[in-house]
């Protein structure tokens, strides 16, 4: 992991928003290892500085935040809301969302992406 900053709440501050980061709603980013806010459900609130899905190569989940996914596409890292601790959110793809609504989890979508390759 990198150097991460401490927050006045001797929390990990989100590489993104610079805010504090609870472990119940944080993750750290398989890029740069430093810890993000992410939304762990669909119902949850907060923010969301990075996304999760799964990889088709390794058939894992992967957690990354705007900041690595921004330059991964060529592009500067996404700027801070004027509220603080506030990100937008990245679109999500349709696949996921379809996934999400339907309430497939990660072990159901490997099995059948398996299905398909046989």
């Amino acid at each position: 992991m990198t150097s991460k900053a401490i927050s006045e709440s001797g929390l990990p501050a989100c590489v993104v928003c610079d805010e504090p980061a609870a472990p119940e709603a944080r993750s750290d980013c398989y890029r740069c290892g430093d810890y993000f806010h992410l939304r762990l459900t669909t119902t949850a609130t907060g923010p969301d500085c990075g996304d999760v899905w799964i990889d088709d190569e390794v058939m894992a989940l992967q957690f990354a935040c705007h900041n690595c996914l921004a330059a991964q596409r060529g592009e500067a890292a996404p700027a801070a809301d004027d509220t603080p601790g506030t990100q937008p959110a990245a679109e999500p793809s349709p696949r996921r969302t379809l996934h999400a609504r339907e309430g497939a989890s990660a072990r159901d979508l490997a099995r059948d992406r398996a299905r398909r390759r046989r």
